[in-house]
């Protein structure tokens, strides 16, 4: 059974799938993360499951911890880029911090 605002889309001869992010501009939020030391917050959607983080290209990236107090010993270093995620329960606060400069993070929620 596919959870809210997925798809299941076939992607073997065997009948595998996978849910989908549905490209949904609604859903789509842009985060300027400027601060080492100062949480950048972003709240999900209660009904979201699947998100991609885009990670600008300025800087090493940014570190990202999920839950109510940032631990930098449990947060992970995203690289510039693109980074799909499963978020089906769970925290729904995502805290962003700047590697070593600032930078820009997209997030698509399905």
């Amino acid at each position: 059974m596919a959870e809210t605002n997925a798809i299941e889309t076939s992607i073997t001869t065997l009948g595998d799938s996978i849910q989908a992010l549905l490209l949904d501009s609604e859903r789509v939020f842009t985060k300027s993360v400027a601060s080492t030391s100062t949480d950048t917050v972003h709240e999900l959607d209660q009904d979201t499951t699947l998100i991609m983080l885009s990670v600008g290209t300025e800087g090493s990236g940014v570190l990202v911890f999920r839950g109510d107090v940032y631990n930098g010993a449990k947060s992970w270093h995203l690289r510039p880029g693109d980074h799909p995620y499963n978020v089906p329960k769970g925290p729904r606060t995502l805290r962003f911090r700047a590697v070593d400069e600032a930078t820009t993070v997209k997030i698509l929620e399905n």
